[in-house]
Protein backbone atom coordinates (compact mmCIF):
# COMPACT_ATOMS: atom_id res chain seq x y z
CA UNK A 1 0.00 0.00 0.00
CA UNK A 2 1.37 3.51 -1.35
CA UNK A 3 2.78 5.55 1.89
CA UNK A 4 3.02 2.58 3.97
CA UNK A 5 5.79 2.73 6.11
CA UNK A 6 6.22 -0.73 8.70
CA UNK A 7 7.95 -1.05 12.02
CA UNK A 8 8.80 -4.35 13.61
CA UNK A 9 7.52 -3.36 17.13
CA UNK A 10 5.43 -0.76 18.13
CA UNK A 11 8.23 1.06 20.41
CA UNK A 12 9.57 2.20 17.25
CA UNK A 13 6.92 2.97 15.27
CA UNK A 14 6.68 5.12 18.14
CA UNK A 15 9.85 7.08 18.23
CA UNK A 16 9.95 7.50 14.32
CA UNK A 17 6.37 8.69 14.32
CA UNK A 18 7.39 11.12 17.31
CA UNK A 19 10.67 12.61 15.68
CA UNK A 20 8.68 13.07 13.13
CA UNK A 21 6.07 15.41 14.22
CA UNK A 22 8.28 16.71 16.12
CA UNK A 23 10.31 18.48 13.49
CA UNK A 24 7.21 19.32 11.46
CA UNK A 25 6.10 20.88 14.40
CA UNK A 26 9.59 22.74 15.42
CA UNK A 27 9.94 23.86 11.42
CA UNK A 28 6.33 25.56 11.87
CA UNK A 29 7.46 27.38 14.55
CA UNK A 30 10.31 28.49 12.89
CA UNK A 31 8.42 29.57 9.76
CA UNK A 32 5.36 30.92 11.36
CA UNK A 33 5.86 31.41 15.38
CA UNK A 34 2.96 29.28 15.69
CA UNK A 35 2.16 25.50 15.18
CA UNK A 36 -0.95 23.21 16.03
CA UNK A 37 -1.73 20.07 15.69
CA UNK A 38 -4.52 17.42 16.32
CA UNK A 39 -4.44 14.37 18.15
CA UNK A 40 -6.49 11.11 18.18
CA UNK A 41 -7.59 9.42 21.59
CA UNK A 42 -8.10 5.81 22.28
CA UNK A 43 -5.40 3.42 24.10
CA UNK A 44 -3.50 2.66 20.87
CA UNK A 45 -1.04 6.18 20.45
CA UNK A 46 -0.85 7.02 24.15
CA UNK A 47 2.70 5.62 24.49
CA UNK A 48 3.26 7.72 21.04
CA UNK A 49 2.12 10.91 23.04
CA UNK A 50 4.26 10.28 25.97
CA UNK A 51 7.23 10.09 23.69
CA UNK A 52 6.59 13.35 22.00
CA UNK A 53 5.58 14.80 24.81
CA UNK A 54 9.63 14.27 26.06
CA UNK A 55 10.73 15.78 22.78
CA UNK A 56 12.31 19.41 23.85
CA UNK A 57 10.07 21.66 21.57
CA UNK A 58 9.13 25.62 22.67
CA UNK A 59 5.62 24.07 23.19
CA UNK A 60 4.34 27.14 24.51
CA UNK A 61 3.81 28.01 21.09
CA UNK A 62 2.02 25.22 20.08
CA UNK A 63 -1.58 24.64 20.05
CA UNK A 64 -3.03 21.09 20.87
CA UNK A 65 -6.26 19.94 19.66
CA UNK A 66 -8.00 16.55 19.38
CA UNK A 67 -9.54 15.23 15.81
CA UNK A 68 -12.33 14.04 17.68
CA UNK A 69 -14.08 13.25 21.05
CA UNK A 70 -16.65 11.42 23.53
CA UNK A 71 -18.93 14.19 24.99
CA UNK A 72 -18.03 13.38 28.07
CA UNK A 73 -17.08 15.03 31.53
CA UNK A 74 -13.26 15.35 32.20
CA UNK A 75 -13.04 13.08 34.83
CA UNK A 76 -14.95 9.97 32.59
CA UNK A 77 -12.37 7.78 31.58
CA UNK A 78 -13.99 7.90 28.34
CA UNK A 79 -12.13 11.37 27.96
CA UNK A 80 -9.64 11.72 24.83
CA UNK A 81 -9.01 15.46 26.39
CA UNK A 82 -7.89 13.78 29.69
CA UNK A 83 -5.64 10.63 27.85
CA UNK A 84 -3.56 13.85 26.61
CA UNK A 85 -3.17 15.92 29.35
CA UNK A 86 -2.36 12.53 31.45
CA UNK A 87 -0.18 11.53 28.61
CA UNK A 88 1.46 13.95 26.22
CA UNK A 89 0.97 17.23 28.93
CA UNK A 90 2.99 15.55 31.86
CA UNK A 91 6.63 16.59 30.51
CA UNK A 92 8.17 18.92 28.55
CA UNK A 93 4.55 19.69 26.64
CA UNK A 94 3.19 20.69 30.09
CA UNK A 95 3.22 24.62 28.58
CA UNK A 96 1.55 23.77 25.64
CA UNK A 97 -1.97 25.87 25.05
CA UNK A 98 -4.85 23.27 24.86
CA UNK A 99 -8.02 23.25 23.09
CA UNK A 100 -10.84 20.82 24.44
CA UNK A 101 -14.01 19.89 22.53
CA UNK A 102 -16.10 19.46 25.69
CA UNK A 103 -17.15 23.05 27.46
CA UNK A 104 -20.35 22.59 28.24
CA UNK A 105 -21.03 18.93 29.56
CA UNK A 106 -24.93 19.52 30.46
CA UNK A 107 -25.63 20.92 27.09
CA UNK A 108 -24.87 18.41 23.72
CA UNK A 109 -26.14 21.46 21.30
CA UNK A 110 -24.53 24.10 22.82
CA UNK A 111 -21.63 22.55 23.14
CA UNK A 112 -21.01 22.35 20.03
CA UNK A 113 -21.31 25.78 19.53
CA UNK A 114 -18.74 26.65 21.98
CA UNK A 115 -16.32 23.99 20.96
CA UNK A 116 -16.46 25.48 17.54
CA UNK A 117 -15.12 28.55 18.60
CA UNK A 118 -12.78 26.86 20.76
CA UNK A 119 -11.23 25.38 18.44
CA UNK A 120 -10.99 27.89 15.50
CA UNK A 121 -7.57 28.04 15.33
CA UNK A 122 -7.10 24.73 14.26
CA UNK A 123 -8.85 25.79 10.43
CA UNK A 124 -5.59 24.91 8.64
CA UNK A 125 -4.09 22.34 10.69
CA UNK A 126 -0.23 21.86 10.69
CA UNK A 127 -0.07 18.07 11.63
CA UNK A 128 -3.09 15.72 12.45
CA UNK A 129 -2.67 12.06 13.80
CA UNK A 130 -5.82 10.05 12.68
CA UNK A 131 -6.87 6.37 13.70
CA UNK A 132 -8.83 4.32 12.48
CA UNK A 133 -11.30 1.65 14.51
CA UNK A 134 -12.12 -2.39 13.30
CA UNK A 135 -15.32 -0.88 11.07
CA UNK A 136 -13.53 1.28 9.05
CA UNK A 137 -14.04 4.55 11.34
CA UNK A 138 -11.80 7.45 11.82
CA UNK A 139 -12.32 10.80 14.02
CA UNK A 140 -15.71 10.12 14.99
CA UNK A 141 -17.25 9.45 11.79
CA UNK A 142 -19.14 6.11 11.64
CA UNK A 143 -20.16 4.10 8.62
CA UNK A 144 -24.41 3.95 8.46
CA UNK A 145 -24.83 7.09 10.41
CA UNK A 146 -26.43 9.86 8.76
CA UNK A 147 -24.92 12.81 11.18
CA UNK A 148 -21.45 11.57 10.29
CA UNK A 149 -21.83 10.97 6.39
CA UNK A 150 -22.90 14.63 6.25
CA UNK A 151 -19.83 15.42 8.36
CA UNK A 152 -17.60 14.03 6.15
CA UNK A 153 -18.42 16.70 3.79
CA UNK A 154 -19.68 19.66 6.10
CA UNK A 155 -18.09 23.05 5.33
CA UNK A 156 -18.51 23.61 9.24
CA UNK A 157 -15.64 22.92 11.60
CA UNK A 158 -16.65 20.62 13.38
CA UNK A 159 -19.88 18.41 14.33
CA UNK A 160 -22.10 16.10 16.18
CA UNK A 161 -22.47 12.72 15.45
CA UNK A 162 -23.36 8.82 17.16
CA UNK A 163 -20.81 6.16 17.70
CA UNK A 164 -22.48 2.59 17.83
CA UNK A 165 -20.90 2.26 21.24
CA UNK A 166 -21.29 4.22 24.59
CA UNK A 167 -20.94 6.96 24.95
CA UNK A 168 -22.81 6.80 21.77
CA UNK A 169 -23.57 10.80 21.27
CA UNK A 170 -19.43 12.49 19.52
CA UNK A 171 -18.01 15.22 18.30
CA UNK A 172 -15.64 15.48 15.41
CA UNK A 173 -13.90 17.84 13.08
CA UNK A 174 -15.74 17.76 9.71
CA UNK A 175 -13.85 15.74 6.83
CA UNK A 176 -12.76 18.71 4.91
CA UNK A 177 -10.91 20.03 7.88
CA UNK A 178 -9.04 16.68 8.68
CA UNK A 179 -8.04 16.94 4.09
CA UNK A 180 -6.68 20.58 4.99
CA UNK A 181 -3.58 19.03 7.46
CA UNK A 182 -0.46 20.12 5.94
CA UNK A 183 1.16 16.86 7.41
CA UNK A 184 -1.36 13.74 8.13
CA UNK A 185 -0.37 10.67 9.58
CA UNK A 186 -2.60 7.33 10.60
CA UNK A 187 -1.36 5.12 13.16
CA UNK A 188 -2.39 1.72 13.10
CA UNK A 189 -1.57 -1.44 14.87
CA UNK A 190 -2.28 -5.15 14.27
CA UNK A 191 -3.12 -7.29 10.98
CA UNK A 192 -6.64 -7.01 11.20
CA UNK A 193 -6.55 -3.42 10.89
CA UNK A 194 -3.85 -3.48 7.54
CA UNK A 195 -6.78 -5.39 6.22
CA UNK A 196 -9.76 -3.44 7.09
CA UNK A 197 -7.90 -0.18 5.64
CA UNK A 198 -6.90 -2.25 2.88
CA UNK A 199 -10.43 -3.36 1.81
CA UNK A 200 -11.66 0.35 2.95
CA UNK A 201 -12.11 1.59 -0.86
CA UNK A 202 -13.85 -0.70 -1.88
CA UNK A 203 -16.34 -1.14 0.89
CA UNK A 204 -16.72 2.65 1.40
CA UNK A 205 -15.43 2.78 5.15
CA UNK A 206 -15.23 6.76 6.43
CA UNK A 207 -11.23 6.40 6.56
CA UNK A 208 -11.42 6.16 2.42
CA UNK A 209 -12.10 9.73 2.23
CA UNK A 210 -8.65 10.41 3.83
CA UNK A 211 -6.09 8.14 2.34
CA UNK A 212 -5.42 10.18 -0.48
CA UNK A 213 -4.38 13.05 1.90
CA UNK A 214 -2.03 10.96 4.34
CA UNK A 215 1.34 11.70 4.35
CA UNK A 216 2.51 8.83 6.06
CA UNK A 217 0.80 4.93 7.30
CA UNK A 218 2.56 4.03 10.52
CA UNK A 219 1.68 0.20 10.97
CA UNK A 220 2.77 -2.36 12.76
CA UNK A 221 1.85 -5.99 13.15
CA UNK A 222 2.86 -6.11 16.80
CA UNK A 223 0.10 -4.20 18.35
Amino acid sequence: MERLISFESKALLEVALADQIATILQSEIATKGTATILLSGGSTPKNLYQKLGEIDLDWSKIHIGLVDERFVPQDSSFSNETLIRESLMQSKAASAHFHPMVINASDYSENLTLATEENRVFENPDVIVLGMGDDGHTASLFPNDLSSDEATFSAHLLANTNAPNEPTQRITFCGPILKKGKHNFLMITGARKLDVLSESTEKKYPIHHFIPFLGGIYYTENS
